[in-house]
């Protein structure tokens, strides 16, 4: 299963999907997407976004799933990995993952202020070229590698009625103007499980350095860092083939001691 980043869709994996073996689940995470409105300012954030998952793992009528989460999709991952361990065989972590690390970008900061968000919610990018160049010029290496395809997806799905509103009370949530709020700090927990997790950490992430994940990663019982290299904070957009060389072999591996 792969569950997208925060302020995304299911199509970010667009990518990457076909390069991935085995059966897929995608979904889009609540409120993004074609799911359900929410609002994310009325939920316990961390114990709804295991409860979410567990939903659709006990839906899939599997006892354990291998899961991949990007960014907030990372934090969601996480989430379900520390309060269901016993439900998950592997996961993987691409991109920063939300909870690791408690400075946030500026910008985010101020989108999820309850007064400074109303108006940034109010901007439009109107065309597939300035999504190109403002949004993800942030968060990939190489926003010229995007198809416009893909970022005509990405301008759909903005368009949703509740998209605005989804992703500032999920900001709104999970961050104070001084960055992540405390209960939502995952590290500790991270360092005590037991499942085995691949970190892969795009070389040029602007949100955290892939440090973090290697520090993490020793403490852990199987835990283990790969760095790909020319890649942002979304690897699985600016080298997705890169991404599948890791994540294949890791997802593939046997169980046996």
């Amino acid at each position: 299963m792969l569950v997208h980043g925060g302020l995304g869709n299911a199509a970010e994996w667009a990518l990457v999907a076909g390069r991935l073996d085995g059966p897929l689940v995608i979904p889009d995470r609540p409120g993004c997407g074609l799911s359900y409105r929410i609002d994310y300012r009325k939920v316990d954030f961390r114990r709804d976004a295991a409860a979410w998952l567990l939903d659709l793992v006990d839906g899939l009528d599997v006892e354990r799933i291998d899961l991949i989460g990007g960014s907030m999709g990372g934090f969601f991952a996480m989430a379900f990995a520390t309060a269901h361990p016993e439900r998950l065989r592997r996961l993987v972590l691409i991109g920063a993952p939300f909870g690791l690390y408690r400075e946030v970008p500026l910008f985010l900061r101020l989108w999820g202020n309850p007064i400074v968000g109303r108006l940034i919610s109010r901007m439009k990018i109107s065309d597939a070229e300035t999504l190109r160049t403002r949004a993800f010029a942030g968060l990939v290496l190489h926003p010229e590698r995007i198809p416009s395809d893909l970022l005509e997806v990405y301008m759909a799905a903005a368009a949703l009625p509740g998209t605005a509103f989804t992703s500032r009370t999920m900001l709104h949530a999970v961050m104070t103007f001084r960055g992540l709020r405390d209960p939502l700090w995952m590290l500790e927990d991270m360092a005590h499980l037991q499942v085995p997790t691949r970190f892969v950490w795009g070389d040029h992430d602007h949100f955290a350095p892939s440090s973090i994940g290697k520090s993490l990663a020793q403490r852990m019982g199987d835990g283990q860092v790969t760095v790909i290299l020319d890649a942002g904070h979304m690897p699985q957009l600016d080298q997705p083939e890169a991404v599948a060389a890791v994540v294949n072999p890791f997802l593939r591996a046997s169980d046996s001691p």
